[in-house]
């Protein structure tokens, strides 16, 4: 603790500040109000000593400045006066001082003093931080509210045009049902996913461990996706080991997962871009891990990475196929990787970006 000291008279700044060592505190000085005020700008002490009467700059004014000031204004202020007067005692709080010492005092006085104003002002700050985190918890819920809204609103109005279109063109009514269905599926997407990332952050589960052969789990899911990627003339590469074990796992999110970023890598790889799956199941490591690897051929910019496992976070301009999304996938893939014990990592680099997957497993 740090505790600056202005005091104009020598053998009472000497003798507050051997005080203060004895009390296991460090300090700094200043002879003058203004030599003061510099020196709590500069060094930001934990407590400031100030006495009232100085020539020139008063500690009135000592403190009326740095109250004044928003890096100091919060900083404890404990006044020293030569006697017990009711109006300047007055003065000092309504200026904001935070206590009172009449000279002369003990050094068992000044401890004390300094140790209660040290705890009121920890108190204060503790409070103050969950004020904070309250007020941004609101805001949270605010842009949270704003966002869903804004989300579902966007569906639901295609859908409307759509009908409205079906009604007044009726050649083209498959054209517009299509759109509509669309729509629709994209806001139960939103809906599912809302629900899904509500339950994990209850700490429930999505579903109970049960065995799974996950090879058969990656296969059937790997042939929807080459379809897919075929349709937007990318290259699927899937390298999924024939000897991949049996093990025990929450199939409903490792198929979320494993879907999710697939669906992410096709939306924004370019045509004739790469898209890469490789796992392999490490069961030398302390605890056996499956170490997944999903990597395709578009870059995320350096200020957008930070930021692609927030809540509904896209990544401007970079849906290449207009094919929408909640912007919650990601968020939702993270959580469930954290339930799962595991960890996922991204980079971006060389036109490539990579996700990296280490989940715990275990075996029958």
């Amino acid at each position: 603790m740090k505790i600056l000291v202005i005091e104009d008279e020598k053998d009472v700044r000497l003798n507050i500040i051997e005080i203060l060592a004895s009390g296991g505190f460090d300090s700094i000085y200043a002879e003058t109000g203004l030599t003061g005020i510099e020196l709590a700008k500069e060094t930001a002490p934990d407590l400031i000593i100030c006495d009232i009467k100085m020539p020139n700059f008063d500690g009135y004014s000592v403190l009326q400045e740095l109250r004044q000031e928003q890096s100091t204004s919060m900083i404890p202020f404990i006044f020293l006066t030569a006697k017990a007067d009711k109006a300047e005692i007055r003065q000092g709080m309504n200026l904001g001082a935070d206590d009172y010492l009449t000279k002369p005092f003990r050094r068992t006085e000044l401890l004390e003093t300094i140790a209660a104003r040290l705890k009121r002002h920890s108190a204060q700050l503790d409070i103050q931080k969950k004020v904070k985190e309250l007020r941004d918890i609101n805001n949270q819920k605010d842009d949270f509210v704003t966002t869903i809204t804004h989300d579902l609103r966007a569906p639901l109005t295609t859908i409307k045009v759509a009908l409205q279109l079906m009604e007044a063109m009726p050649n083209n009514r498959k054209q517009y049902t299509e759109i509509a269905l669309a729509a629709c599926t994209q806001g139960e997407e939103l809906i599912q996913n809302l629900l899904d990332l509500y339950q994990l952050e209850s700490g429930e589960t999505l579903a109970a461990s049960e065995p799974l052969n996950i090879r058969e789990q990656l296969r059937k899911l790997g042939e929807s996706f080459q379809v897919r990627s075929r349709e937007c003339h990318q290259v699927l590469k899937l390298d999924i080991p024939d000897d991949l074990p049996i093990i025990v796992a929450d199939s409903v999110s490792l198929q979320r997962i494993f879907v999710e970023l697939l669906n992410n890598a096709c939306k924004y790889t370019p045509s004739r871009g790469e898209i890469v799956f490789r796992i392999e199941a490490n069961s030398e490591e302390p605890v056996p891990m499956l170490n997944i690897t999903i990597a395709n051929q578009a870059e995320i910019r350096t200020k957008d990475l930070p930021h692609i496992f927030d809540k509904f976070y896209r990544v401007p301009g970079s849906d290449r196929w207009q094919k929408g999304g909640t912007g919650l996938g990601l968020a939702l893939v993270k959580k469930l990787i954290e339930q799962l014990q595991g960890t996922i990592q991204v980079s971006s680099q060389d036109g490539w970006t990579t996700f990296k997957i280490k989940l715990p497993y275990e075996t029958l």
